[in-house]
């Protein structure tokens, strides 16, 4: 099948661009996308038309909410609300300012009081779904706060998030001066109250309204998804992401971003393996079985498509050195994406290289910087 290229309905493309999923800061601009297949219109069963505040009924108590984040990091973003009993659970929240700009508004709009918040609930620990958890909790007394077990260290800490994370691509990627703006959309942080595991339920509303937990880890490495079983709804976070995600202006691509080859295959897999009805991803609109199901393939074959080339890259190359700047610029190729040095695409490329080293393709080498060799020592000596 061809590529799927996500985009969201933006208005004029402004002047101020950022580095792909950080808070806009004025840079040079980028040069439109113009070459790639036009993205297929997804439409979700029961949700053709937008209500009130730009909000989406879902059916069945699910509902579609906007966040502030295309305005924040020029990034479409959705969080979802699962009703029960006069209480609801928000799944990805967005970033620390999301409560006061979007999602406290879209709640009364829903027809709910936000004083009734029962549960946030983030897919993962990255800013942009876990960042606004700490808003609602000092908001509404009692709210539970629940992440994958595995991100939870990241999403009660940035400084740990920082270094396991954003400062993890040493010689090929420093984000140091954008740190602080990460750090804002994020801290302070909340206290997780509810850890959770692939094959936990958890209760929204406390009247029988269960949402089941299924380890994707890919995205990051305890990424969840959650299956509503009573409507069918799968919210899938950052698991399933196509051949990319269009910036919110349309002037650039997301490409996806995965930390773990296999285990990016075997979450997607286990995902077309459920019974849902819609697939409710977090930066793309949601779609019925039919189209999850494609979108979901889609995201596996980039991630075929992003192999072939590492491997074509790691023949060109030998037997000199391959460096993940060069597998970075050939998938932010593939991807449209530009500048093609981003977290997502330095993640991704990394994930490839470390696949090829484990089949004992490529061995690891550190290669001196170039007119770095007299630098002076900064580290303890002896």
């Amino acid at each position: 099948m061809g590529r799927l290229f996500w985009e969201v309905a933006a208005g004029e493309a402004r002047q101020e661009l950022r580095t792909a999923g950080f808070p806009r800061a004025r840079q040079e601009p980028v040069s439109p996308v113009g070459s790639r297949k036009k993205p297929l219109e997804m439409r979700a069963p029961g949700a053709g038309a937008a209500s009130r505040e730009g909000i989406a009924d879902l059916g069945g108590g699910v509902f579609q909410l906007p966040t502030d984040y295309p305005a924040v990091c020029n990034a479409p973003l959705w969080s979802y609300l699962v009703a029960s009993g006069g209480k609801f659970a928000l799944i990805d929240p967005g970033v620390r300012s999301t409560r006061t700009a979007t999602l406290a508004a879209a709640v009364s709009a829903a027809g709910l009081d936000p004083a009734a918040a029962d549960l946030v609930i983030a897919t993962h620990g990255h800013p942009d779904h876990s960042g606004g958890q700490r808003s609602w909790a000092d908001a509404v007394p009692g709210v539970r706060v629940a992440a994958p077990l595995e991100d939870v260290p990241w999403v009660e800490s940035f400084d740990r998030q920082w270094v396991r994370c954003w400062d993890d691509y040493p010689g090929t990627l420093d984000l140091r001066a954008g740190r602080a703006d990460l750090e804002a959309l994020c801290v302070p942080e909340p206290t997780v109250d509810l850890m959770l595991r692939d094959g936990d339920t958890v209760q929204v509303g406390g009247r029988g309204r269960e949402l089941a937990v299924v380890q994707t880890s890919g995205h990051t490495w305890g990424h969840c998804a959650y299956l509503d079983r009573q409507t069918g709804a799968l919210f899938t976070g950052d698991a399933v992401q196509g051949h990319g995600t269009r910036s919110s202006d349309g002037a650039d691509v997301f490409a996806p971003m995965y930390v773990d080859v296999a285990e990016t295959r075997r979450g997607l897999r286990r995902l077309a393996g459920l019974p849902f009805t819609l697939l409710c991803p977090a930066h793309v609109p949601p779609m019925s079985r039919d189209d999850g199901l494609a979108f979901i393939q889609d995201s596996l074959d980039f991630v075929d498509e992003a192999e072939a080339l590492a491997r074509d890259l790691v023949r060109q190359k030998a037997p000199g050195p391959v460096l993940t700047r060069d597998l970075c610029l050939v998938i932010a190729r593939l991807t449209g994406t530009d500048p093609p040095v981003t977290p997502q695409v330095v993640a991704t490329a990394r994930a490839h290289l470390y696949a090829l080293a484990r089949e004992g393709l490529l061995e690891a080498a550190w290669l001196p910087a170039p007119g770095d060799q007299d630098r002076p020592a900064t580290g303890p000596s002896g």
